[in-house]
């Protein structure tokens, strides 16, 4: 079974198993999709009722609807006038629960929030949250209009057996709009012109027909167009037409008009799509992503905690305890030192005409990236399944950095991702 062009042009080639996706529907309602972060326990060993020391931080866990991590930051990051640190982007189409920080000396200078936040302190903690203290995510999910239930227990023993390619998901790269690794593509190749003509113009059918108007109307002439005349949901592309009102033809500069934290998700958006071409190079070659053998990095597994990288000396046998690491490249990629699949990652490189260097970024250095390595294999426990007429119910924790929807992609294989739901 071939996949759809929107999982082709993500770097999705292939399928772990061979037996035919199940099919249905995700996100019917926002219940059916809920999300909930999984901490490091020494966190919770560190709160305390009261602030111990100056500087301390305030733990919040914030629950929101139906709109994205950025927005809902900004919207917390407004409400208290100060920097919110937070773990994860997560689900924009869910209920989902994610832990933040704020400073404790921060003061609230708006008493509202929107219905679709909402915020529980949880107590004082001594420091800021950072992505080391994030174990994992555990997931709630209905599949509706399931059309092969016979399927989902064959499809559930291989997933497993044998795990599922750690793909990033559909939400890296925008399901409607695939759209964030084409920026960064055109930013490690320093075609900053190009980057913001892609920002600006590129649209799909799923987009809103507003929104395909107005990107229609700036293909034409977006240096002499009006901001302001833009949807209000396109803030980016308001802020690099201000910019280019400004300066024209600085294309640096409107690129900077971006939020520094987005900016950097494209070029993340670049790596994963690498990394996406590089997994499925591997499997289209008969490698096993299960197996670890001598000279692969690897990474011991405690539940869904993955340890620090390490090479393996021989081959490991008990790969539940265990998961072959794949490089997400950077300047500092080097392929001898990543096992089997560090020639997966030098061949499309090369393909792609870019090396490690370029992601060095003279131009723009707070975007460069060193690169770094991540499991091969979603890892995940506590797996649970309950079908009910055509309703398939999925509870599981999946590691930090593993999709549920790559996850719920081999299990439903759609043709259209999203009128799936993705």
């Amino acid at each position: 079974m071939n996949p759809p062009p929107l999982d082709i042009s993500i770097g999705m080639t292939v399928y772990a198993t061979h037996y035919e996706g199940i099919g249905g529907r995700l996100r019917d309602q926002l219940e059916d999709f809920l999300v909930e972060e999984v901490l490091d326990e020494i966190v919770f060993k560190h709160i305390s009722e009261q602030p111990k020391k100056q500087g301390s931080y305030i733990l919040y866990s914030l629950t929101k609807r139906g709109l994205d991590t950025l927005h809902a930051v900004k919207i917390v990051e407004k409400v208290f006038g100060a920097r919110v640190n937070y773990l994860g982007i997560k689900d924009a189409d869910a209920i989902t629960s994610q832990y933040i920080t704020i400073p404790a000396d921060a003061e609230r200078v708006r008493l509202s929030l929107p219905d679709r936040l909402t915020l529980k302190k949880l107590g004082y903690l001594p420091y800021p949250l950072n992505r080391s203290h994030l174990i994992g995510n555990r997931f709630f999910v209905k599949i509706r209009e399931v059309e092969r239930r016979q399927n989902i227990p064959q499809i559930i023993e291989v997933v497993l057996e044998k795990g599922v390619p750690n793909y990033f998901g559909y939400q890296r790269f925008g399901s409607r709009r695939p759209v964030t690794h084409l920026i960064g593509r055109a930013l490690v190749k320093r075609r900053f012109e190009e980057a913001v003509n892609i920002l600006l113009t590129y649209t799909t059918e799923d987009e809103k027909d507003n929104v395909q108007q107005a990107r229609k109307i700036l293909s034409e002439d977006y240096l002499n167009a009006d901001p302001e005349d833009l949807p209000p949901t396109l803030d980016l592309e308001r802020q690099v037409l201000r910019s280019l009102r400004a300066q024209p033809n600085n294309y640096i500069r409107a690129l900077r008009s971006i939020p520094l934290r987005v900016r950097r998700l494209f070029v993340n958006a670049y790596q994963s799509y690498i990394f996406n071409r590089t997994l499925s190079k591997a499997i289209e070659d008969g490698e096993e992503l299960s197996s670890i053998y001598q000279s692969d990095l690897y990474a011991e597994v405690i539940g869904v905690k993955i340890l620090e990288a390490r090479k393996a000396e021989g081959k490991i046998n008990n790969s539940k305890k265990a998961v072959l690491l794949c490089p997400l490249v950077g300047y500092n990629f080097k392929e001898e030192d990543l096992g089997r699949l560090g020639p997966y990652a030098s061949k499309v490189l090369l393909e792609e005409e870019v090396s490690p260097r370029s992601f060095y970024i003279d131009e723009m250095p707070e975007l460069s990236v060193g690169g770094d390595v991540r499991a091969a294999t979603i890892v995940l426990t506590g797996l649970h399944t309950e079908v009910s007429e055509e309703v398939l119910s999925l509870e599981t924790t999946l590691g930090k950095g593993c999709y549920i929807t790559s996850l719920l992609r081999e299990v439903m294989k759609p043709q259209d991702p999203v009128k799936a739901g993705f």
